[in-house]
């Protein structure tokens, strides 16, 4: 069975009249590209629920519309929140030859605290520039979550019996009924669990059944999903064949991942997938003589082409709140079962250098909602929120190893790493466990203070002691000894040659060549290097200006320019040095922390700008 299905030769007719009206779109398109741009890029912060209690979850979507290409962040920082990106889908629709695209963000947000909250506005960056969501209203009510509440059973009907009035031989119902002869398509659906945890990734098989004699065409994607779930992508299905009650049915196999986000009873409606079978077709008129229709066997060769939805069974979950009791404070939404290691990667780094740090979490369960370990005793230590990436071991990446790497820079002689707590919720224990990291050996230092092993060495160096010599023996004018390298010389043939003429004029003549020589030398050196000092530093604060006002720098390199500009700034003034700690600062937690390269938003820029203008009108720049 191939997928798509290919539609025989009957169907062709339509196929080519479905391209042509798919090309003359494409025209029309590409004829009117002020149409397609003059659409606005727009986008909107929706919650799932505007209020939860205390140790519920809930959905935070961002909706962008009319660009194809956006960029999120990946966590929002609010007190008492804690929200993370978990997934993303595109929608293209095209209505009146006009193609319009939005693209939605899917956001889980964990309450760390009851309260009323503010979103605040999402910046998302487009080709079209960057966009901002309204802020979105937010409340955790404290108190007890109670579990969910099944309802009492119903008194049942007593059925008839046999021989009783009204009794009739039951039939199968569409949901239990295996597929006959006469069903053309049908679905089914398992789940592995049906009580979970609110968070805990869950596996869901959903197969659909194709006849095998007639072709199928299966197009689009399998629409499944409900309020309060967030389904994984799906990959590729796979293709079988089984026979059932004499039937052969061609099977597609899809897999997926689901995960609640609000405790209580859940009902997710049947999965879909769309699909045209082709059937056989009536005979026209003219064909339905007996001499024709026992030349053909008795069958139609034409077929007609039937759109079919086929449909599984609806499914229901009981999703369990996570305890309260027993909940650690590093506790961060990770549920499945995990392991963890650390190492530093640099353990001897220069004094001022950055240690890197490597935290590898293994094992299964929701890493998409996973936050970052917590580090521990970081007292001497300037810490930055770590980057992470994940490797998965499987096709749903239900397993595999996530891993942060924290920047560490020292503000203080240090021997060993901070430790690290790292806690999940295990849905098979039904309890919090909480791993531990622990410190790594490793020798760090300040950048104004020599690291240990340096000190250590310099110390063990010996210092060599001069050996001594002996005094110069100056005789007495006449005196003669034999062996004595000074007895030829005597005290009454010396003049000073300070009294000298000759020696006079030779060294103010050489003075005067040296200071001529020295003067041409400083006169080339200030040509080669392009002028005076406050001259050249003037023309480099023009340069760094001018690539400031350019956007071919990301934000880091930014402010690494912005500090070389304040760094010219001639004496040592307050304002100066409180900027460019300010400054340096801004930097550090941009080319550490996220970990990312992304482009200075224009608002900080402007005042960044701001900023260097003032100080230099001050100055001699």
């Amino acid at each position: 069975m191939n997928y798509p299905m290919k539609l025989n030769r009957a169907s062709r007719a339509g196929c080519v009249s479905a391209l042509a009206l798919i090309s003359f779109a494409c025209l029309m398109t590409l004829s009117c590209p002020a149409a397609s741009a003059a659409d606005d890029v727009s986008a909107t912060a929706e919650m799932s629920r505007p209020e939860v209690n205390a140790g519920e979850m809930a959905e935070l979507q961002v909706r962008v519309s009319g660009a194809e290409v956006a960029d999120v962040p990946r966590e929002v920082s609010v007190d008492g929140l804690q929200i993370r990106l978990t997934g993303e889908s595109t929608q293209v629709q095209m209505v009146n030859f006009k193609v319009s695209s939005s693209v939605v963000y899917s956001y889980v947000v964990m309450p760390l605290r009851a309260g009323k909250f503010t979103i605040p506005s999402i910046p998302v960056r487009t080709t079209a520039g960057i966009v901002r969501t309204s802020p979105v209203a937010f409340a955790v009510i404290d108190g007890s979550v109670a579990n969910a509440v099944t309802a009492p059973p119903q008194p049942q009907p007593q059925m008839p019996q046999p021989g009783m009035p009204g009794f009739s031989q039951p039939q199968p119902t569409p949901q239990d009924a295996r597929a006959d002869a006469g069903r053309l398509a049908f679905g089914e659906i398992s789940c592995s669990k049906k009580t979970i945890y609110a968070g805990e990734m869950v596996p869901v098989e959903m197969r659909f059944y194709f006849d095998a004699h007639y072709p199928v065409k299966v197009g689009g994607r399998v629409d499944f999903g409900s309020e309060g779930i967030v389904v994984e992508r799906f990959p590729d299905p796979k293709e079988s064949r089984v026979d059932r009650d004499g039937v052969t049915y061609n099977v597609l196999t899809f897999h997926t991942l689901l995960s609640a986000i609000q405790p209580g009873p859940v009902d997710i409606a049947p999965a879909k997938l769309d699909s045209q079978i082709q059937m056989p077709g009536a005979l026209p008129p003219g064909f339905d003589d007996p001499v024709f229709q026992q030349v053909l066997g008795g069958q139609s060769p034409f077929t007609e082409s039937r759109d079919v939805t086929v449909k599984t069974a609806p499914l229901h979950l009981d999703v369990l709140p996570l305890p309260k009791e027993g909940r650690p404070e590093s506790f961060a939404g990770a549920v499945g079962q995990f392991e963890l290691g650390a190492a530093v990667t640099n353990p001897k780094p220069a004094p001022g250098d950055p240690v890197d740090l490597t935290i590898k979490i293994s094992g299964k369960g929701n890493f998409n909602a996973m936050g970052a370990p917590v580090l521990m005793e970081t007292d001497g230590w300037r810490t930055y929120p770590p980057s992470d990436k994940f490797e998965g071991s499987d096709e749903m990446s239900n397993s595999g190893v996530k891993t942060f790497d924290f920047t560490l820079i020292a503000q203080e002689p240090k021997k060993t790493s901070p430790s690290a707590e790292f806690s999940y919720f295990d849905p098979v224990l039904a309890k919090y466990q909480v791993l531990e990291a622990k410190p790594q050996p490793l020798s760090a230092a300040p950048g104004n203070l020599p690291a240990a092993d340096t000190i250590s060495s310099t110390n063990s160096i010996p210092t060599p002691t001069p050996t001594p010599t002996a005094p110069a023996v100056i005789h007495p004018s006449g005196s003669y000894r034999e062996g004595d390298p000074l007895a030829l010389l005597t005290l009454n043939t010396w003049k000073p040659l300070l009294g000298r003429p000759e020696f006079l004029v030779a060294n103010i003549a050489m003075l005067v060549a040296i200071a001529a020589f020295a003067g041409i030398l400083r006169y080339y050196y200030i040509q080669k290097e392009g002028g005076t000092v406050s001259s050249r530093r003037r023309r480099r604060s023009n340069e760094l200006i001018s690539l400031l006002k350019s956007d071919t720098l990301d934000a880091a390199a930014t402010y690494d320019t912005a500090l070389e500009y304040a760094a010219l700034i001639p004496g040592e003034r307050e304002d100066v040095i409180s900027l460019i700690e300010s400054l340096e600062a801004r930097r550090d937690i941009l080319k550490y922390g996220s970990g990312r390269s992304v482009a200075l938003s224009r608002e900080e820029k402007g005042e960044l700008m701001k900023s260097l203008k003032k100080l230099s009108s001050n100055s001699s720049l």
